[in-house]
């Protein structure tokens, strides 16, 4: 990895300077703005109450704020609410004759923030005089019959340590969901690929949320969704309904927060080390709307070397939502998301410190050559969709959604072909540039129209039949250039290459599939039972997809059920289904242009859940799952089936022969901000078979390579109210000193330690019986090679400690927020794969190192 340039330098000294001078400021206004001149400062806690059956707004409910004595109020016709509150951190309950109470923690609110509550309340069919009713602090009117599945509010997901306010990385913290390095958010879910993630996005499903992801890998170092403007996060790890479909292994549907309907304007921008951006909301005809927007821009090129990134990101991105309520029953909502970056990648060129001038004694006096590879990666991408919900009677209501989403990706990557010169000592003392060869060249874009409906039909007070479908047309365009493949063979170890050269010519593929050529569509019909007083809940479904392009459809049925041994505390949770998955069209494509591998099966993943659930008081949840996974119709390349037996053997042909089992159990320990305290307790054990499909492998079965035997994750975090009035009542020789510290009446600190098993993978040897040619200069003196035994090593065990503080200060006008978060606290040097180099050598790949990340958010 490259040193940072002197500009660079500066740049990060002068921003962490100008850090340190806003922390001293900060200190500063603590003792100029003390808290304790009785003023009392004032925000709102809002929302609206809909029934989770039916949709209906819900009027009359009673919202009461637990931590204030007879302050609360009244949902009005339309559902919606608004109380008025100081500033603080609080919790909310919303209670209704006929409905399960719920519980809604964490509430901020400032003087100049106020907080937007979407609260779903279910139905009650136990009554009251017959056993006691839990309330619902874990949103089960969303999530009953449902296996597999939690939800996250926004407040959540800002106070986990470790994610950089990534909601992505927040579920990397949920059980049985690994990821490979720290350079990516991705999602590998019990053992399934980071392509087999649905994600659903203000009702569209969307490739990916995330700056720089690929076709392969929906991806990437940051995600493009500001947390801020996030409402909840639902998350199904498998077993998941008959709605969601064309993804393997889960389910992640995202859905941001309505602007305020209760001011004109109200502002919020921040600035860190790793970035600025700013959000801007208010009301629309006196409150019948609201839109909220936000922008962001990135600087975390001035400090990726410093913290093992092996490439320096650049981004800015946009969203936005606007609602608007035509009626009491109809309201329409527009939404869209906007990004755009570019990162570029240059391998060393140099092993070790290059600042302390590493030494290479076994190379003294000598010359060599290296390949080095550079990757220019530019991308941008963005979602739109307008969203029409309606509720017809109270026992029908619909989802009407028109979307659009793109994604334009350029790639280039090359290699530079150098000359080395080392003095008397090992050090390089000259380098050249002999030639610059491209490998793969690809510009991209894919383009998608969407019409998504959903329809509820409470069909009787036990039935309710949820049915719908989906049309979507792709216009895909590509052209890749892939360099000739020139190698030579020793077959017999004697010095004498017989074999070759062995040329495969460059490719240069044109493809373009036209807007209306072919489109996925998909319906799908489920019932959702309930029986012996709602203690059984049976969900029973049926989908139905088809895919024009390679003409392959599939039928998939879905069955869970949900059996409370002690009403709304204890269940026993059963899922199974079928489950199916196009490819993306890369592969689909042969770089010969022909057909070859167009009539590709549909990958299939069979799902087994079984678990149990309990529920204890104040807001603690904890569940046991156990699960299996069957894997069939893999396509695996037909060059790697033969490359055992004949590695001259080239092919782009794609086979449906790979299989693989994964099962594993799921430990799950929730506890919600009741009180100070909050956090959350992951334990995960996994295993997983997958055949070998190369012919003349003697090996059996072997690990997946998204295997993740053991991992857990321990989030732990605690609230403190009133510790800045606290201070000030000390005597003078202890309040004055606090004052250098940023203690407020409304602070928290967060801690999170990760576990994982290291991941599989195949080691490889430098073969000097095979030679490839280079730059289009020379013939290496080997090539390195996978051993024939796959995955039988494993990287090293990753652990690592993250700590979060933030602290808010109200003033009359307007609030700071100042937040501190150090990543990889004791500096562990967690290895994510390792870099060959074309002389024989290798070194390994370190992911993230200590990084303190600070900054300020101000409302106004």
């Amino acid at each position: 990895m490259k040193s940072l340039s002197l500009k660079h330098r500066n740049i990060l000294n002068l921003l962490r300077r100008y850090f340190l001078l806003i922390s001293l400021i900060l200190a500063q206004s603590f003792t100029l703005y003390p808290f304790t001149d009785g003023e009392v400062r004032y925000n709102t806690i809002e929302g609206r109450v809909y029934n989770a059956r039916t949709g209906e707004s819900l009027p009359g409910v009673n919202i009461i704020v637990n931590e204030l004595e007879a302050v609360g109020a009244a949902t009005d016709a339309n559902g919606y609410f608004s109380i008025r509150v100081p500033a603080g951190s609080y919790s909310v309950t919303a209670s209704y004759i006929g409905f399960q109470s719920v519980v809604r923690t964490d509430v901020i609110v400032t003087t100049r923030g106020s907080a937007w509550l979407t609260i779903r309340m279910a139905e009650s069919y136990i009554g009251l005089e017959e056993v006691e009713i839990t309330p619902d602090y874990f949103d089960r009117a969303v999530t009953a019959g449902q296996p597999s599945t939690i939800t996250l509010s926004q407040q959540e997901i800002r106070q986990s340590p470790g994610s950089g306010q990534d909601f992505q990385r927040i579920l990397q913290a949920m059980p049985g969901v690994g990821f490979s390095t720290d350079q990516t958010n991705e999602l590998i879910v019990r053992g399934g690929a980071p392509n087999e993630n649905l994600i659903m996005f203000d009702d569209m499903e969307i490739h990916s949320l995330n700056h720089y992801p690929n076709e392969f890998n929906s991806a990437g170092p940051i995600s493009m969704v500001n947390v801020e403007l996030i409402d909840d996060i639902k998350f199904s790890a498998g077993g998941f309904g008959a709605q969601y479909g064309d993804k393997l292994s889960s389910v992640m549907a995202v859905r941001t927060r309505d602007g305020t309907r209760s001011r004109s304007l109200k502002g919020n921008v921040n600035v860190s080390m790793a970035g600025a951006g700013a959000i801007f909301e208010g009301r629309i005809n006196e409150g019948r709307g609201s839109w909220i927007a936000s922008a962001r821009r990135s600087y975390i090129d001035l400090v990726a070397a410093g913290v093992g990134l092996t490439a320096v990101p650049e981004y800015y991105d946009g969203q936005f939502k606007v609602v608007y309520d035509l009626t009491r029953t109809h309201t329409l909502r527009w939404s869209g998301i906007y990004g755009n970056g570019i990162i570029f990648f240059e391998g060393s060129h140099a092993y070790g410190d290059e600042s302390q001038g590493p030494k290479f004694p076994e190379l003294a006096g000598t010359t060599d050559s290296l390949s080095v590879e550079e990757v220019d990666v530019r991308q941008h991408q963005y979602a739109t969709g307008v969203t029409l919900r309606s509720v017809w009677s109270p026992s029908f209501y619909s989802i009407v959604n028109l979307s659009t989403n793109a994604y334009h990706y350029d790639f280039d990557n090359a290699y530079n072909y150098l000359e080395r010169v080392y003095d008397d000592e090992g050090r390089i003392i000259n380098e050249r540039v002999l030639s610059t060869q491209p490998f793969y060249r690809e510009r991209t874009d894919d383009r998608e129209y969407a019409l998504r409906t959903e329809f509820v039909w409470n069909a009787g007070r036990n039935h309710a039949i949820e049915f719908g479908g989906a049309v979507k047309f792709t216009n895909y365009k590509t052209a890749f250039f892939l360099n000739a493949d020139t190698v030579l063979y020793d077959l017999t170890g004697d010095g004498i290459f017989e074999t070759g050269p062995v040329i495969r010519d460059e490719a240069n593929v044109n493809y373009d599939l036209g807007l209306f050529n072919h489109h996925k569509s998909y319906f799908y019909i489920n019932d959702r039972i309930r029986l012996f007083d709602a203690r059984l809940t049976l969900n029973v479904g049926l989908r139905y997809d088809y895919f024009s392009f390679s003409r392959r459809e599939t039928v998939s049925p879905r069955l869970s059920a949900s059996y409370f041994l002690k009403p709304d505390i204890t269940s026993i949770n059963l899922a199974y289904g079928d489950y199916y998955q196009t490819h993306n069209i890369a592969t689909y494509i042969a770089r010969d242009g022909s057909d070859i591998n167009r009539y590709l099966k549909n990958t299939r993943a069979r799902h087994y859940v079984a678990g149990i659930e309990h529920l204890f008081n104040k807001g603690l949840k904890v569940s046991l799952e156990g699960y299996y996974k069957e894997y069939s119709d893999i396509p695996v390349s037909e060059q790697y089936i033969y490359s055992i037996e004949d590695r001259t053997f080239r092919s782009d042909r794609y086979l449906n022969i790979g299989e693989r089992n994964v099962y594993g159990l799921d430990l799950f320990i929730h506890q919600k901000l009741v009180g100070s305290f909050y956090g959350t307790l992951s334990i995960s054990r996994m295993w997983s078979e997958t055949k070998d499909p190369r012919i003349g492998s003697v090996e059996v079965t072997i690990p997946s390579g998204f295997e993740y035997p053991a991992m857990i994750t321990l989030i732990a975090g605690n609230r403190f109210r009133d510790l800045r009035t606290f201070l000030n009542s000390l005597p003078a020789y202890i309040r004055y000193p606090s004052y250098l510290l940023p203690f407020s009446d409304d602070m928290e600190i967060g801690v999170r330690w990760t576990y994982s098993s290291g991941s599989p993978y195949t080691p490889r040897v430098f073969e000097t019986n095979t030679s490839r040619r280079i730059g289009g200069m020379a013939w290496t003196d080997g090539v390195w090679q996978e051993e024939d035994k796959l995955n039988s090593a494993r990287y090293p065990a990753y652990h690592r400690l993250d700590i979060m503080f933030n602290s808010r200060f109200n003033f009359s006008n307007w609030n700071i927020v100042l937040f501190l978060s150090v990543q990889n606290v004791y500096n562990r040097q967690n290895i994510a794969a390792y870099r060959y180099y074309s002389n024989g050598t290798y070194e390994p790949i370190y992911q993230f190192s200590l990084l303190p990340v600070m900054g300020l958010e101000v409302e106004f």
